[in-house]
Formats: structure tokens, C-alpha cells, sequence
């Protein structure tokens, strides 16, 4: 394909800043390339005035010699320079065709309109037939119309923006009609025109092809053989062009369908192309294509100084892998790392078109990288299913082995792709999976595609090897990252947005970021907050148990575990209590960091309130449950011994009895006013000590002497039921305790009582002292008797329980005994409790501080506490 003359067929000139307008004067049209001095910025933009096209700096402004376009090496790089040179030239061209159209357009219009108006006239008068004067009119207006279309060349050029275009990069980014097949284009090529308008342009003369019924259009991009110009060629196999059209190309109001864009379609795409600095030609057609139609642009240079050789070696391995790797370190995104992995391999491989595909959900190859692979072919396998005869790609992500379909016209895994991938010229496949490096996990597939038979060797393995594994390493790093990047939002989203206030603390405290549900709770700003100490927020007396909580979290291995307390936030007096529950865990610091720690705080003022009015309302409850169920008990236990004394006294009052009736009788009454009284005494020691009305005096008291005393008081009852009293202690025992001498005496008195009553006859209650751990004091009454059952034992100390009579005796006693006693134990920081086994016996114990032996107090010490009643 040989273009027409280029549009910079008049010489660019380039000058001197100075000689501008003299070379402007001579030919207004010519393109002129300024070269201006650094150090005089002024110079540039007087030089654009002047009218010169581009402007450029001199990079050597101390050579002032005369300025020839063949010695311009010496002031620019050559690169830049062609590139100024054939911007100019272009801007030239629009300049004059601009200019000549518009000249031309405006003549013929006028010319037009003047022999219109002559033939009106001259038909109106009769001086010509009148169908004559409307053929004629309606032949002029058909020459005028062209005219009037290109009368507005002019404004419809103003819009165009020339920049340099890399070919492959205007294919991928560029939304064409999906009925456009991409031939891969050669890597590198660069051409100077306006992507916008160049797209415009391919799309309408895809829409043409399409009115023409074409079922297939083909784009390629070549560069010429003197590596001057780039030719996009867009075939179609429609109906074609007639005859008279492919003469006319580029004309306005041709067509070969009035009904496709009134015949302006073509002559749209060949203005368009014409701004652009480029030209619109009819190529041969062969035999697959009835049309082929091509675009003629200028070739830039990218960043050599000469346009690259067919054979030009491509950038070494380890230069590509560094610059992708360096891409991969600052997260570049994962596309552009596999696409420039992608155009590594393909400057490797010689007419090698490559595309890297992405495993989504472990079942579907997603598009990642490869510009180069025509559109329509790249949406035919998106999503493809893999699996083995899912072509070479799918079939090596399902065995997770290299596939190598060397021709896909005859390998059966290609069955369902064959026809697509024909159509677009791939001829042969080799698929890599891309392997996770560590557990093995398929993440892709990288394909190597050539329009010819093929088979890889070994330094096309060996190469794509590398790169695979440099893919894996961009796609896991990208993966880490996004999830690094999910979670940090997660995080501060959370962070953000939580109704609890939440600070990031260092090891001591300091505050290094709170959320504001924080800053709320605490009455400041999150600003005030920073660098503060957690620890001033509370009250002082309760730091100590942060402190200890956060002690505690140095035990802690890998952040497991959390601590909490409940504290007093500090506040200004005239400010109400608020009370805290801080929540602590720790956060691992990096290798040989200390751990961060996480502290969640929540106002818990209203919980507790609500609490302790919870507790208080089931404490009344309780009390009035009790107090009911003690005065219902009291009531029948009244009632008993009342009754008792009102029945005997009636019979008295009633009958007439003897002697032996009236003495037993008031025996009765008198046996039934004692228990009353002994229940009333009960009551009211019971109601003193619960109103903290009993006046409880500790002091030391010689535990020997008082179990003596009381085995003396009880003897007389322990006789008379025939029971052994008996008394022992280790001589190495203590003899001394502290409590109060009236309470102990009572509370063994009503052991010592009860043990006798139950035991039964020729029974034996033993009494013993011992000491326990050489702070306590134990007394235990042991007895013979029938013991008692396990069931009954937690109801022992409760009012009014009596246990069932043993065999022979009666059941006695008013049940309040045992109650008093483990009351008055209370009051002496004592403790009381029981054990026994049915049929051997039971046993009572007693436990009381011992008194200091190392610290003797004289003998009118005493130590008097009133306690306060208790639950």
C-alpha cells in the first residue's frame, strides 16, 4: 500500500525565532518550526504571534549559526524534532485545505446562485422553456450542494486534537461496534491523529459495511515499508462499492443507498481523516473481501530516535521483570502489572499475541490482561467454564497442567471455540496455569496465541515459566492487598460508626485513636483525646485496677484473652456520677514491638442503676416473703402453747376435777406458759440481733473454762436422761478466743441442749477443742444420737425447724435455738455448721478467731463493736 504524497509535500521550515516573519510573509501557508532561546521566555510566545506552527526550546542556545533543516541535531533530538516537523506540516495541511475549501466552496456556491437566479429569470419571461429552467436549476443546485457541505470544512475542523497514539493502546480503550474483528496489531507503533475522531471514523465506515450487509469487518494496522506512515485498513465482505463510487470516494451526496446518511458517511470519514493529517484510499480487494478501504497516517517515533527493525531485539528479561516488579511494589493495579507482563512475553515471542485469564469462584476465566487479542474474540471466552474441551485455556485450569493445542482447526478440546478463534487468525494456543506459590491454588491461566502452527521450545517454556510465576506474584500480592484494604474499611467503618466508645492505646495508656462515640461518653473531642492517658479519665482511686487488668495482659500469648473493670469516670463536681466498663484486649505490635491494646468503653451508669434497683426490688421481695413466712410461723408457734394453757384453763373453770387432775392440769398450763416464754425470749434475741440492737463485746475468753462451765449447766439434764457428758482438748490448743463470753456460753448451751435432748438414754456427747490453721478455734459437740437425715441438714439453722422426736422422748423446744445460735455467730465473725450420719450420730461445730498469743493485751483491753444488722 503506497500513499499519496504526504501533507508535508511543501518543506517544513525550520527557524529561528527572528526569521519568522519574513518566512511567514513569503509563504503563509508554509509550516514553520520555531526554535527559541531558553533564557528569554518572552521569545516563545512572540515567536507563536509571528506564526509559527510548534515551538521548541534550543537545548544549545550559545549556537546562533544559520539554522538548516539538516543540521537541527545539533539543537534538538532528532525524536522531538520529527515530531514538531510533522505536527507542523499537518497543522499546515489543515491550514491550506481549510483555506482552499472554503475559497473554492465560496466561489462555487456564489457561482451557483448567480445562474439560478439568471434561469428563474429567464424561465419566468419565457425566454427558455420552464421544465428547461428547473432542470437546469435542479442541475445547478446539485453541483451547488457539495459546495454548501464543504463551506463548512472550517468550523467542523476546529474540533480536532492530535496527540500521539500508541495503535494497540487506541484498540483496547476504545469502545468500536462489537461488530469490528481486531487484527493484533505490530507492538510499539505510534501515530500522530485524534483518537476521538479516528474512532468516529472506523465506526462509520463499520456502519456502512453493515447497510452494505457485511457479515465480517476486519481493522489491521500496518506500518509501511519506508516506516513513514501507518495504514489502518478496515475490510468487509458486503455487496461493495460501485464503480463510480470508488472514483468518487470522499465526495459528498454519493451513495449507493439513499437511505444511509444522505451519501455524507464516506465523505464524513474522509474529512475526518484529512484533519488528522492522513488520507482515505480504495485498496484492492482480493478475493475473502469485497472492500477494503484504508487511513493513511503520519508515524511518530515513541522513545528511540529511529523507528524500530523488524528484528530489533526486545528489552531483556531482566530489565522487564525488574520494571514489573517495581509496578507490583507500588500497587500498581493489577491489570497494568499483567498487561505489562503480557506485552513482556510478546516483545519475547515474535508474532506471538499473549492475554492472562482470571479464575473467579473456582469455576470461570475472566478477562485480566492482553490488548492485543481482538475485542470480539477476548467477550467470546469471558466467563468460559472450565473443564477439559473447554479449548486450551479452560482445559488447563480445570487439570491445572500446560496445554499445547499447536493447531486448533484439528485438536478436539477446541471443538466449541474452533470457529471463533479461526475467524480472528489464531491458528495455535499454549496455556499456563497460573499456581499460587504456596498451596498450590489455580488463580489463571496465561496463553500464548500465533496465527501459524506451533509448538513452543524449551526458551519459550523457560521464558513463560518466569513470567507465570511473576503473574502469581502480582495476583496474590494484588489479592493481599485488596483483603488488607477490605479489612482496614471494615475496620474503620466499624471503628467509626460503633455506639461504643472504642480508643487504640499504647502499652501505658496513651491514647493514639479514639472513634467519637468515645469523645461523647467522656464529655471532649477526639482531638483532646489523642496522646491523653486513659488512665486520667478516671477517678483516682480506681486506676489501680486498670492497671492491674492491663498487668495481667502481659501473660497473655498472641493477643488471646481480654480483661475488665468497672470504674468511676473523673468528672467535675456539679457533674453526675457516670461509672465505666472498660474492656481491654491486646492488639500484637510488630516483631519486637510491645502490644497495642484495644479498649472498648461503654457508659454502664444506667445498667448499674437498673441493677441495683433490680437487686433492691428482690431484696424487699425476699424480706417481705420472709416476713410473712416467719410471722405465719411465729403465729401457729404462739398458737400451739397458748392453746395448750386456754384448754387446761377452761377444763378448770369448767369441771369439777380431783386433786391429781387439777395438779396435772397446771402442770400443763405451766409447762405451756414456760415454752411461751421460751419462744418470746427467742423472738426478741432473734429481733435485737437482726435490728442490730444486741450488743456484741469481743474480747478474750478462755474456751476451756467456759465448755467446763456449760457441760456444768447441762449436766442436771444429762443425768436425768442418762447421758455421759465428756470434755477434750489438746494441751497444745490455744485456750483463748475472741468473742463475746455471753454469746459463746448461750450458743453451747443450746448445742450442748440439743445434743442431750436427741441423743437419747445411755448415749454419750462428747465436747472437744482444736485448732485450725493457728488462726481458728473449732468446737465441736458430738453426739450417739439417731443423727440426721441428708435432706434435713441445710434446714437445721432455720427458725422453727425441729427435728422429729427420737424414740422414747418428746418432741421439745422451741426450734429458735439453733437459728440464735448461727446469728450469733455471725455477730462474732464466727461460723457454725453441721455433719451427721443417720444411725452413728451427729456433730456441731463452732469456729472462733483465735486470740494473737505473740501480742498479749493487758487485762482491762477490751475491743467493742456494736454491729450494724445484716442480711
Amino acid at each position: 500500500m503506497t500513499p499519496h504524497a504526504p501533507p508535508w509535500s511543501h518543506s517544513c521550515r525550520v527557524v529561528d525565532s527572528a526569521d519568522i516573519a519574513s518566512v511567514r510573509a513569503y509563504d503563509p501557508m508554509a509550516p514553520i518550526v520555531a526554535i527559541v532561546d531558553p533564557s528569554s521566555p518572552s521569545d516563545a510566545v512572540l515567536a507563536q504571534l509571528a506564526g509559527a506552527d510548534v515551538v521548541l526550546i534550543n537545548t544549545d542556545h550559545d549556537d546562533r549559526a544559520e539554522l538548516e533543516q539538516g543540521a537541527m541535531s545539533e539543537l534538538a533530538d532528532r525524536t522531538t524534532l520529527d515530531l514538531a516537523m510533522r505536527a507542523a506540516s499537518t497543522i499546515a495541511h489543515r491550514r491550506r485545505r481549510v483555506a482552499a475549501v472554503s475559497r473554492q466552496a465560496g466561489h462555487d456556491v456564489a457561482q451557483a446562485l448567480n445562474v439560478i437566479a439568471l434561469a428563474a429569470e429567464a424561465g419566468q419571461r419565457g425566454r427558455i422553456d420552464a421544465d428547461d429552467a428547473f432542470e437546469r436549476i435542479r442541475h445547478l443546485v446539485e453541483q451547488a450542494a457539495p459546495d454548501a457541505w464543504r463551506a463548512g470544512h472550517a468550523h467542523r475542523s476546529s474540533a480536532a486534537v492530535l496527540t500521539r497514539v500508541e495503535v494497540g493502546t487506541f484498540f483496547m480503550r476504545n469502545d468500536l461496534p462489537a461488530a469490528i474483528t481486531i487484527a493484533p496489531p505490530p507492538h510499539g507503533l505510534h501515530m500522530l491523529a485524534d483518537e476521538r475522531r479516528l474512532a468516529q471514523a472506523i465506526t462509520e465506515l463499520a456502519e456502512n459495511a453493515q447497510r452494505a450487509n457485511a457479515t465480517t469487518i476486519l481493522v489491521e494496522a500496518l506500518a509501511t515499508p519506508d516506516g513513514a506512515w501507518i495504514d489502518i485498513v478496515v475490510s468487509d465482505d458486503g455487496k461493495g462499492l460501485a464503480a463510480h463510487h470508488v472514483d468518487t470516494i470522499g465526495d459528498p451526496f454519493v451513495t449507493d443507498n439513499p437511505s444511509g446518511r444522505l451519501g455524507l458517511g464516506l465523505a464524513t470519514v474522509a474529512e475526518q481523516v484529512a484533519e488528522l493529517g492522513g488520507q482515505l484510499r480504495v485498496e484492492p480487494a482480493g478475493d475473502r473481501w469485497t472492500t477494503r478501504i484504508a487511513f493513511s497516517f503520519p508515524r511518530v517515533q515513541a522513545n528511540t530516535t529511529s523507528y524500530p527493525a523488524a528484528d530489533e531485539a526486545p528489552v531483556d528479561q531482566a530489565t522487564a521483570q525488574a520494571n514489573i516488579l517495581e509496578g507490583v511494589v507500588r500497587h500498581a493495579p493489577l491489570s497494568e502489572s499483567l498487561e505489562a507482563i503480557v506485552q513482556a512475553i510478546e516483545q519475547q515471542l515474535p508474532g506471538a499475541v499473549c492475554s492472562v485469564l482470571l479464575l473467579h469462584d473456582g469455576s470461570r476465566l475472566r478477562h485480566g490482561a492482553g490488548g492485543r487479542l481482538p475485542r470480539a474474540y477476548r467477550d467470546a471466552i469471558d466467563g468460559v467454564e472450565i473443564g477439559i474441551g473447554q479449548g486450551s485455556c479452560g482445559t488447563s485450569a480445570f487439570t491445572g497442567q500446560p496445554v499445547i493445542a499447536s493447531d486448533v482447526t484439528t485438536d478436539e478440546i477446541w471443538a466449541d471455540f474452533r470457529e471463533i478463534a479461526t475467524a480472528h487468525g489464531l491458528r495455535s494456543c499454549w496455556s499456563t496455569p497460573i499456581v499460587a506459590a504456596e498451596g498450590g491454588e489455580t488463580l489463571g491461566t496465561f496463553a500464548v496465541y500465533k496465527s501459524t502452527v506451533w509448538k513452543p521450545d524449551d526458551a519459550a517454556v523457560r521464558l513463560v515459566s518466569r513470567f507465570t510465576h511473576l503473574a502469581a506474584v502480582a495476583i496474590e500480592h494484588h489479592r493481599l492487598f485488596g483483603a488488607l484494604a477490605e479489612s482496614e474499611a471494615r475496620f474503620r467503618s466499624a471503628f467509626e460508626g460503633a455506639a461504643a466508645g472504642i480508643a487504640l492505646a499504647a502499652r501505658d495508656g496513651i491514647v493514639l485513636k479514639t472513634n467519637p462515640a468515645l469523645a461523647d461518653i467522656v464529655g471532649t473531642s477526639t482531638d483532646q483525646l489523642s496522646g491523653t492517658n486513659l488512665l486520667d479519665l478516671v477517678e483516682p482511686s480506681y486506676r489501680s485496677r486498670i492497671r492491674d487488668a492491663w498487668a495481667h495482659l502481659d501473660v497473655l500469648v498472641d493477643g488471646a484473652g481480654n480483661e475488665s473493670v468497672e470504674v468511676l469516670l473523673a468528672t467535675a463536681p456539679d457533674r453526675p456520677t457516670t461509672w465505666l466498663s472498660m474492656h481491654t484486649s491486646p492488639i500484637p505490635g510488630q516483631s519486637g514491638q510491645p502490644p497495642y491494646l484495644y479498649v472498648e468503653i461503654r457508659d454502664v451508669t444506667a445498667a448499674r442503676q437498673h441493677l441495683a434497683d433490680l437487686r433492691a426490688r428482690e431484696a424487699a421481695e425476699a424480706a417481705n416473703r420472709a416476713k410473712t413466712e416467719f410471722l405465719t410461723l411465729v403465729s401457729h408457734e404462739l398458737r400451739t402453747p397458748l392453746n395448750s394453757i386456754l384448754g387446761f384453763a377452761q377444763v378448770m373453770q369448767l369441771l369439777d376435777l380431783d386433786d391429781d387432775q387439777r395438779g396435772n392440769a397446771v402442770d400443763q398450763i405451766v409447762k405451756g406458759g414456760r415454752h411461751l416464754r421460751d419462744l418470746i425470749d427467742g423472738l426478741l434475741d432473734l429481733s435485737r440481733i437482726e435490728s442490730g440492737q444486741l450488743g456484741v463485746v469481743a474480747e478474750p475468753v478462755d474456751v476451756i473454762g467456759i465448755v467446763r462451765d456449760t457441760i456444768e449447766l447441762v449436766r442436771p439434764l444429762a443425768t436425768r436422761s442418762r447421758v455421759t457428758l465428756t470434755e477434750s482438748a489438746s494441751t497444745a490448743t490455744p485456750t483463748e478466743v475472741v468473742a463475746d463470753t455471753r454469746c459463746v456460753r448461750q450458743v453451747l448451751i443450746n448445742l450442748l441442749d440439743n445434743a442431750v435432748k436427741y441423743t437419747g438414754a445411755e448415749g454419750t456427747v462428747d465436747v472437744r477443742i482444736e485448732q485450725l490453721n493457728g488462726r481458728r478455734i473449732r468446737i465441736s459437740v458430738c453426739d450417739s444420737g439417731p443423727g440426721i437425715p441428708n435432706e434435713s441438714l441445710s434446714a437445721v439453722f432455720r427458725p422453727f425447724h425441729r427435728l422429729e422426736p427420737t424414740s422414747g422422748s418428746e418432741r421439745d423446744g422451741t426450734g429458735l435455738g439453733l437459728a440464735v445460735s448461727a446469728r450469733l455467730m455471725q455477730e462474732m465473725d464466727g461460723a457454725i455448721g453441721v455433719s451427721s450420719t443417720v444411725g452413728v450420730g451427729s456433730t456441731f461445730w463452732v469456729e472462733l478467731p483465735a486470740r494473737d498469743q505473740s501480742a498479749p493485751a493487758p487485762a482491762d483491753e477490751r475491743r467493742a463493736a456494736t454491729t450494724s444488722s445484716r442480711s
